[in-house]
Order: structure tokens, then C-alpha cells, then sequence
């Protein structure tokens, strides 16, 4: 768990509350994402194109990636799938450079139709071709997600969820399953979740929340 904070990260700038002005490490959570790390031999399932040494896929890139990949350590990322394009998701794209650097490799990123193209405007440089490249530009792939699909050899199943108005995604992998940002699931979706035994659910507040 990278992070588990609000959109605002907490503490909140200027708040008061008890929460914000804690001294516990519990209440200082920067904004949500998580990082999935597998063993790439451990799966004996045919592997896609998608180079099968896959082992450290990243959710998210919150404004946050760089504090949180310094806090724990991270040094490889090898791919990257995203939940929606709200801001505290994607703002942390452009860290991704010194990811391609460790590396040596482009950044496979996969969204939803939506969030793809909410990406390739906010992040209009990575994408123009006219834009001069090197070491000031991320090196990205952007893949759109249209079903279940393979990192390596592990497969990623979208598990469609509302966040207000808007469907956005969670991600099923094996018998764990991640659901951000959510304030309801489709009934259709909790077939997808049938079996899971570890589901991460952001719980914000004990009054209901439009989003």
C-alpha cells in the first residue's frame, strides 16, 4: 500500500481536526495507490506479448509517486494500470522518468477508453510527436483496456465501479481484489469478485458520500 490517503492526502492543508493534527504515523497517508509485486516464474499460465519477466506492476500514479517509491524502496516498475484520471490518480505520470531510466525500457500504461484519452490531453507532451525527446519526457505506452488482460504472465480482470456518476474500475488479480474510489458496485460486478479472499474497499466516511 503506497497510499491510502483522500484526493487531499492527509493531514489536510489547514485543517485542525484531530485526525490532521495526530501524532500517530497512521494518520499521515499520502493519496491512493498500491504496488503488486509477483514472483515471474510462479505462474505457469501461457504469457502475452507483454514481456513475461513482468514482476512489479504499479496502480496509479498519484502526485505522491515519488515520496512513496522513496519511502519504500522502490526501485522497478514495470507496468502501470490505472483505476480513473482524476487528478490524485495520474499527476504522477512524469515520475515514470526515472523508472524508463532504471530500466532502460518504455512504461506500459493501460486505462479505460475515458481515462486514455483523459491521459493523452493532461499529458499532451508525452504524446506529440514533435515534442523533443530525452530525460525531460516519460517514455510511455498506452494501451486501452477492453476486457481482462495479461501483465506477464498474471492476469488483470477490470471489475467496473461507480464513483459518483462515473464508472471507473478496480482490479481483480488471483484471489485479491483492489476497489478505490467507490460508492457503489454494480451488481454485475460482485460476480467478478466471487472468490476473492483479500478486497481492499476505500471506507471515507461513516455518512453516505456522493462519490
Amino acid at each position: 500500500m503506497l497510499g491510502t490517503g483522500t484526493s487531499h492526502g492527509v493531514p489536510m492543508i489547514g485543517c485542525d481536526c484531530a485526525v490532521c493534527t495526530s501524532s500517530d504515523p497512521r494518520d499521515r497517508r499520502s493519496r491512493s495507490s498500491i504496488l503488486l509485486e509477483f514472483d515471474p516464474a510462479s505462474d505457469d499460465r501461457a504469457s502475452s506479448s507483454f514481456a513475461s519477466a513482468t514482476r512489479s506492476v504499479l496502480v496509479d500514479t498519484s502526485p505522491d509517486l515519488r515520496a512513496q517509491a522513496l519511502t519504500n524502496d522502490v526501485r522497478r516498475v514495470d507496468a502501470i494500470v490505472y483505476t480513473h484520471s482524476h487528478a490524485d490518480h495520474i499527476f504522477g505520470l512524469d515520475e515514470v522518468r526515472r523508472f524508463n531510466h532504471l530500466t532502460k525500457q518504455p512504461m506500459h500504461c493501460f486505462a479505460d477508453a475515458r481515462t486514455a484519452a483523459d491521459i493523452r490531453r493532461t499529458f499532451a507532451y508525452i504524446f506529440d510527436p514533435s515534442t523533443e525527446k530525452g530525460g525531460g519526457v516519460p517514455s510511455v505506452t498506452l494501451t486501452e483496456i477492453a476486457g481482462p488482460f495479461c501483465l506477464g504472465r498474471v492476469e488483470f480482470v477490470p471489475i467496473p465501479l461507480q464513483h459518483g456518476s462515473r464508472q471507473i474500475l478496480g482490479f481483480r488479480v488471483g484471489r485479491f481484489a483492489y476497489l478505490t474510489d467507490c460508492n457503489a458496485i454494480p451488481d454485475a460486478s460482485f460476480a467478478l469478485l466471487d472468490g476473492v479472499e483479500i478486497l481492499v474497499l476505500d471506507a471515507l466516511c461513516h455518512r453516505p458520500h456522493p462519490t
